[in-house]
């Protein structure tokens, strides 16, 4: 059975030794503001309501960008189409104990896990049911779409492909599960080349055949007896798949058989991002490290002031990211230097990923408050608002 450690997940104030240690219960950057040259709040739109305004519980799914709307779930209201520019919404579609999964798209489809343990498919159009398939797991990873086919990994390590289409069942692979404690995520598999490659929480990164699920060859990546959990999901680069098990390191495995080619003393359960040959990592232990894609160099490394980063969006100049106790974070993407602090509530974080439109320039993400948030980029060379006084009462009141 799988056990709910969403609190060492999103780290809690107790500290749980080295996973958090040198960033819990600190203020180490007391000294960054919300500085609207770099970046301006906009909007927040709630998804609770006034009963339940104050339940910090945890949201597990995403924003998605939808042609011209902004397609978001969460665990109190199911899942919402909305207008970002006029913040008006679209459609809505309710879901029993929320949704417990990120959102993909495909094909003016959406595909979600419930916390009813149903996997969805809603018409992207409308907000209508198109098919869904009982996988009874509470807990599904992002689902992976690809050439019509549907590929999700379920909370008690169930690989599942599924029509994309028609929700018919093609094939599942079954992983024994730990007996000891794990994190409460699941990897969302990559395909490539024929292959479904995924992470479980044996410790263990598997691929499997793209048509009939068996076994081609699997790699054991974490070797402690802690928490074995490979959560994250694999990214591809070339001929190298990047992965990071969670209290462990993250590993550059050749894509063929998965043999080791460098590992980083590191771990996490967020998939790094990749740019101009830049490894980012959201670490399990408080901090983000920028790497070299070819020997894993530290190129620079940021810590945060409490809990554990979300997944990293990278953009012309920043690295942004949030923690799962209470900050939104811009840095230099290049030098790793503060730029940008914004606090929303202590114990109030963020455990859903943020998302880029770089069309608008625009930033959104979802609030353990049932929050969403935009925030918009200031161009390179704008002036400053004349209301903004840098250092103000108030930016120094969000500042802690």
């Amino acid at each position: 059975m799988r056990f709910l450690l969403i609190t060492l997940f999103f780290g809690s104030i107790l500290g749980f030794g080295s996973l958090l240690s040198g960033c819990a219960g600190k203020n180490i950057h007391r000294d960054l503001v919300p500085d609207t040259m770099v970046m301006t709040r906009g909007w927040t739109f709630p998804t609770h309501g006034a009963y339940d305004a104050n339940d910090r519980g945890f949201e597990y799914s995403n924003a998605i960008l939808y042609e011209n709307t902004l397609i978001f779930g969460s665990v109190s209201s199911g899942v919402t189409s909305l207008y970002p520019g006029l913040l008006r919404v679209r459609w809505t579609f309710p879901v029993k104990n929320g949704v417990v999964s990120e959102l993909a798209a495909e094909k003016k489809n959406v595909y979600f896990g419930g916390g009813d343990g149903f996997l969805y498919c809603l018409s992207a159009e409308t907000g209508k049911l198109v098919w869904k398939y009982e996988v009874k797991q509470s807990l599904v990873s992002r689902p992976t779409i690809v050439n019509g086919r549907l590929f999700v990994t379920a909370a008690d390590d169930t690989l599942y492909a599924l029509d994309a289409g028609t929700g018919k069942w093609l094939w599942s692979y079954k992983r024994r599960t730990p007996q000891t404690a794990t994190i409460h995520a699941a990897s969302a598999p990559l395909v490539d080349g024929g292959e479904v490659i995924a992470g479980m929480s044996d410790g263990f990164l598997v691929a499997l055949s793209l048509e009939e699920g068996v076994l081609k060859w699997e790699r054991k990546l974490q070797v402690t007896t802690k928490f074995t959990d490979v959560d994250a999901s694999p990214v591809l680069s070339g001929d190298t798949v990047y992965i990071p098990s969670y209290d462990g390191a993250l590993y550059s495995l050749r894509r063929k058989g998965g043999d080791t080619l460098w590992r980083f003393d590191a771990g996490g359960a967020r998939k790094v991002t990749i740019d101009q040959s830049v490894i980012y990592l959201p670490s399990s232990n408080g901090s983000v490290y920028a790497l070299s894609q070819a020997n894993a160099k530290v190129l620079w490394q940021f810590d945060i002031d409490r809990g554990v980063p979300t997944s990293i969006v990278i953009t012309e100049r920043y690295a942004i990211f949030a923690s799962s106790h209470q900050y939104l974070y811009v840095v230099d993407k290049v030098t790793g230097k503060g730029l940008y602090r914004f606090n929303v509530g202590d114990g109030s974080g963020f455990s859903s990923n943020p998302v880029f439109d770089s069309s608008t320039e625009s930033l959104y993400l979802l609030s353990m408050a049932g929050n969403l948030y935009q925030f918009k980029i200031r161009p390179e060379g704008a002036k400053r608002p004349d209301a903004y006084q840098f250092g103000s009462a108030e930016h120094r009141r969000q500042a802690y």
